[in-house]
């Protein structure tokens, strides 16, 4: 069995907190507002928040840091540089972020640091990827294309609203329910679907999405009924 640690956990119980706590290690939040020494009684200092919150915290914790202590942030935007001010101490400092269910992009300072990550999200059950911290912007932009579906679902959701008599009782599961197959096939297919749409925003977003589409699968019909649309033919 692998070594329990005790975390100290910064600002509190995030859900890596918790998932470590899961797999048997001691958590420990700690306020470094009031008491940023205490860091020095946890072998590993866990930090959740944003890129600023996190590089503000290691300036603080950066007189009370040792070496091979270990500290992880959990922020995209940026890589281990923003642990920079403790690295100075000699500390292993890494960094770990949930893509999605159990999937970890991560990547350290060393190798050393990726072998102790990479432990670390098995702990856990979670699968980790590491990457180069050039490619985080790339990442970050996929994960709003991804959080920008739930705005295509949200106006799906209001036209069944509209459509369907007593459909707002199963909302709840249409917002969950897998991504729905395509039925236009054809530009008069798409025509018509564009004519049932009310709302301008909503045809723009749907003209707009299928001119992606038929980018990606080169799509010649429907990319002339784009700019068609787009000169609003």
């Amino acid at each position: 069995m692998a070594p329990r640690l005790l975390v100290g956990a910064i600002p509190g119980h995030s859900q890596l907190a918790y998932d470590m706590e899961r797999a048997g290690h001691t958590v420990r939040p700690i306020d470094i507002s009031t008491d940023p020494g205490a860091i020095a009684h946890v072998d590993l200092v866990l930090i959740d928040g944003s890129a600023n919150d996190i590089r503000a915290a290691a300036e603080i914790l950066a007189d009370y840091a040792r070496p091979q202590q270990m500290f992880l942030h959990t922020a995209l935007e940026e890589g281990p540089q923003l642990l920079d001010d403790v690295e100075t101490s000699q500390a292993i400092t890494m960094c770990a972020h949930n893509l999605f269910d159990n999937i970890w992009v991560t990547s350290a300072t060393d190798e050393l640091g990726e072998t102790v990550v990479g432990l670390l999200i098995a702990e856990i059950g979670g699968t980790s990827m590491r990457i180069d911290d050039t490619v985080r912007p790339t990442i970050a932009a996929a994960q709003e294309l991804r959080a920008l579906e739930a705005t295509v679902r949200d106006d799906a959701l209001e036209l069944l609203i509209d459509a369907v008599p007593s459909f707002e009782a199963v909302a709840e599961k249409f917002m969950a329910a897998a991504s729905g197959r395509r039925y236009a096939r054809s530009v008069s297919e798409l025509d018509r679907m564009l004519v049932a749409l009310p709302e301008p925003g909503v045809r723009r977003l749907f003209v707009d999405l299928q001119r992606r589409r038929g980018e990606m699968e080169q799509d010649t019909d429907t990319e002339l009924w784009v700019i068609q649309k787009y000169e609003g033919r």
